[in-house]
């Protein structure tokens, strides 16, 4: 199997939970030699459910599985000095270490930028924490929720007169291990023309604080704060109750509002009222009803179907089985087969950037728990005398 562009890239994890393993994940998707380091008693996102087969089993965790994907899986204690010294050595033939624990922490498990960087002068160290580095919440944890309304996104999700909203499934986490990434990358690139490492400090909170384009700027000319949604509306632009689900019809584009009202099939929708954007404005909550007595008689594909072939642009909310058969994604072989020697093969989520070459592959299943001490720290001159002795004492 070809490289990917990435290949003889050499990135430690030390990463838990869902930023750091995820940040590391793409890095190794594209071509990068990620070496997953696990204290002795295993990452606990081992043990972190939904399961493979609903049992419960350190190899089985569907959460540990996905963002393991492309590593290899190394234990190692180090809390312990014996196990920070073996730590140093493999730095010191890395060349990004990733993690996500607090600067306290990180700095007492000898995994802050000082140390390493003595034993590697060009070694990357990618810190992922909640609020950063520096400034006064440094040390503070924080859950994706908390992340999410700290970083002002929250604020301007539902609708006004509700509370905000949050996206599910840890996506802030997600968006800063997806920055982390690409940060660990710009500091390599810089490091061709200075042979010097880096220091990258990535924070969940500013990682979306930054895609408030508009909210923030908005506030400083105006002095206005950028509200959510208004409750009052035709329907138009938002989630709709379809047949089999919900849709999203929309008067985008350059087609007249003839075209809409014949697609959703409704004859009370060819009002003149109705026509123009102001006259759907001042008719919303009349326009809103019979959007849903018209799209009642739709199921969502014929109705996405249908919409493009009169060029509207409507959408459809799919769910994780829809996706699993979405014939778009399968043309494009967006799944992936992974077989794991624990939990048996099932089809992973792709990359999302392409290459025309060198791209996203999925080479090996995520590491069983130290499946490669012998290979990844024999490689580094340990005999196995050595590795016995380090088992024996617990270090890995």
């Amino acid at each position: 199997m070809p490289g990917g562009v990435l290949e003889g890239i050499r990135v430690l994890d030390l990463g838990h939970h869902v930023s750091g393993p995820f940040c590391s994940k793409l890095l190794a998707d594209y071509g990068a030699d990620v070496i997953k380091v696990e204290p002795p008693s295993g990452d606990t996102a081992r043990r972190t459910g939904p399961f493979a087969g609903d049992v419960p089993h350190p190899e089985k965790s569907i959460h540990f599985l996905y963002l393991n994907t492309n590593k290899r899986g190394i234990t190692l204690d180090v809390g312990c000095e014996t196990g920070k010294k073996v730590l140093v050595d493999l730095a010191a033939e890395t060349d990004v270490l990733v993690h996500n624990h607090p600067p306290s922490q990180a700095a007492s498990m000898g995994l802050d930028y000082a140390t390493l960087s003595e034993a590697n002068p060009g070694l990357v160290v990618t810190a992922i924490t909640p609020f950063g580095q520096t400034g006064p919440y440094r040390d503070r944890q924080a859950t994706d929720i908390v992340t999410c309304a700290l970083s002002g996104m929250m604020y301007h999700s539902g609708d006004s007169d509700r509370e905000p909203l949050r996206n599910a499934l840890d996506q802030s986490l997600y968006v800063a291990g997806a920055n982390a990434a690409a940060a660990s990358l710009v500091a390599l690139f810089q490091r061709l023309s200075t042979g010097a490492g880096q220091h990258v400090d990535v924070s969940v909170m500013e990682c979306l604080a930054t895609h408030l384009v508009q909210a923030v700027p908005y506030y400083s000319y105006m002095g206005a704060i950028k509200g959510r949604r208004a409750v009052a509306g035709s329907g138009f632009e938002e989630l709709m109750p379809a047949k089999d689900g919900y849709v999203v019809p929309s008067v985008q584009g350059s087609q007249p509002w003839s075209t809409v009202a014949g697609l959703i099939g409704l004859e009370a929708l060819h009002d003149d009222r109705f026509s123009t954007g102001a006259g759907r404005i001042e008719h919303g909550e009349e326009l809103k009803g019979l959007l849903i007595e018209g799209l009642s008689h739709w199921e969502r594909h014929p109705l996405f179907q249908a919409s493009g072939e009169s060029r509207l642009v409507f959408g459809m909310a799919q769910d994780a089985g829809d996706l699993y058969d979405c014939p778009h994604l399968a043309e494009r072989e967006f799944f992936a087969q992974v077989d794991h020697p624990a939990a048996g093969a099932a089809r992973y989520p792709g990359g999302g950037p392409r290459f025309l070459q060198g791209g996203f592959q999925v080479r090996r299943a995520a590491p069983l728990l130290g499946e490669h001490n012998t290979e990844v720290l024999g490689g580094l001159g340990y005999s196995a005398e050595d590795l016995a002795s380090l088992r024996g004492l617990g270090v890995i």
